[in-house]
Order: structure tokens, then sequence, then C-alpha cells
């Protein structure tokens, strides 16, 4: 896990990882931008498991430090637009950057009220979703480990959650054909 996460961040000034004890770990930066790209630049993941970082303030106990929440850009889908609007941008849905409690399941809809105080219901994806429990939507557990699961003898468990909340890369990796790759003769540059 330390090499890979030290080749995926690459910081310029290095990273010391501690193992503190199962599961927790401490990211010493040697440099603050280095540490605030990590923060900006997740959710990561270990082993398709999100990773749930926090800053450690000075003199606080290592072991204590919340780790609770992480924040997601999520794509809200299936919102109104206005029809008066006549621009030619119009996105399939809007993105948020939002802090997700991990002891709380996945929001998969949840209800907007417009100004004329009608309701819609939106749908919610998740950019960069690590592994996380189809039966009762949290990141903390796969479905195999799920207590849920566990205590139902018979079964019958419903699975609410699904791939679908995933959502899809924003930029295609590895594309053989590059958006900055014109054809001869394509546009006129005079």
């Amino acid at each position: 896990m330390r090499t890979k996460l030290a080749d995926l961040w690459k910081p310029a000034m290095g990273i010391n990882i501690k193992d503190l004890k199962h599961g927790i770990y401490l990211f010493q930066f040697y440099h603050k931008d280095d540490m605030q790209w990590v923060l900006t630049n997740g959710p990561w993941a270990f082993d398709n498991l999100t990773l749930v970082i926090n800053i450690v303030k000075a003199g606080e106990d290592l072991i204590k430090v919340s780790l609770n929440e992480v924040e997601f850009w999520i794509q809200i889908h299936d919102l109104p637009y206005d029809t008066k609007n006549n621009s030619s941008i119009w996105h399939e849905y809007m993105r948020l950057r939002i802090k997700i409690d991990v002891r709380k399941p996945l929001k998969r809809k949840t209800k907007i009220v417009k100004k004329d105080k009608t309701e819609v219901v939106v749908t919610c994806k998740y950019e960069k979703l690590g592994d996380f429990c189809f039966i009762c939507g949290l990141l903390t557990h796969t479905e195999r480990f799920c207590n849920k699961k566990l205590e139902t003898a018979d079964g019958g468990i419903t699975r609410e959650w699904g791939k679908w909340v995933r959502a899809p890369p924003r930029r295609m990796t590895g594309n053989s054909i590059s958006k900055w790759l014109r054809a001869e003769g394509d546009g006129d540059w005079g």
C-alpha cells in the first residue's frame, strides 16, 4: 500500500506512511502543497476500498482523530431545467463536492423543492466510488461482511444499491484519439 499510494500521489517533497494500528495509518507529508493536493483530488481508494483521510492537529491523539467523513464529487441527475434558457451549454447533471458520513448509507435519490414548492426526485451518482455494500449502502464494508446479510438466515435480502450509483469516469483514459488532435484541413486558421 505504501509504495502504491506514494507512486500514485507523487509528492514532490516525499511522504512517510506509518502503520499506527490495524487499518489506521499516518500519512506524513513534507510539504503542505503535497498534502493539499491529496486532500483536494480524492477520494482515494486502495484495493477499491475508500480511504478516509483527515488532518491531524498539533497535540491531537493520532488514534482518536475522527475518520467519519469523505469528500466526494456527486453528480445530481434528473434535475429539471429552465426551458427559457436557450444556452447551447446543457449538461446531463450538476456536480457538487460534499462530505459523506461513512456511518450513513449513500443517498441514491433525494427530493429537491423548487421555487413553486413542487418536489422533484433526483438521482445521486458518486465519482471515484470504491467498493461499498449493496445491501445497506455503507462504505465501511462490502455485502460479504454486511451484518444485515449475516443476521438473515433465509437469504431474503433486498439490494437497494447497485453499480449504477457509481458515476462513469469524467475523463476517459487511454483514448486513442485526443480532443486536441485535428485532422488536416479541419477549420480555417488563415
